[in-house]
């Protein structure tokens, strides 16, 4: 869901999801403002392929000069994003 500068998620990004959830991003991310947020609060799973999906969609952003931060992280995922070395593309956590 595209909310202003924000594309939120919701429920699980997994292999299963991964194609029906690119198809929604290459709609929705050219509709960004340049500096836009990625809010994961509603992953309810991620799995590696959600990974890539949202590696892809910062990429894309990266490609067309945009910037893409991704926000309210959920906890468990944050070490995978350690594990492979995506702490850059953390936005500001906004329970700090």
């Amino acid at each position: 869901m595209l909310e202003g500068a924000t594309l939120r998620f919701s429920g699980p990004l997994t292999f299963a999801t991964a194609p029906a959830l690119m198809a929604r991003g290459e709609e929705l991310l050219p509709r960004l403002p340049p500096s836009a947020a990625l809010d994961l609060s509603g992953a309810t799973r991620v799995d590696s392929a959600g990974i890539a999906l949202l590696v892809e969609f910062w990429r894309q952003r990266e490609r067309a000069g945009a910037r893409l931060v991704w926000t309210a992280v959920p906890e468990d995922l944050r070490p995978l994003l350690v594990l492979y070395r995506l702490e850059e593309l953390l936005g500001p956590d906004p329970a700090v």
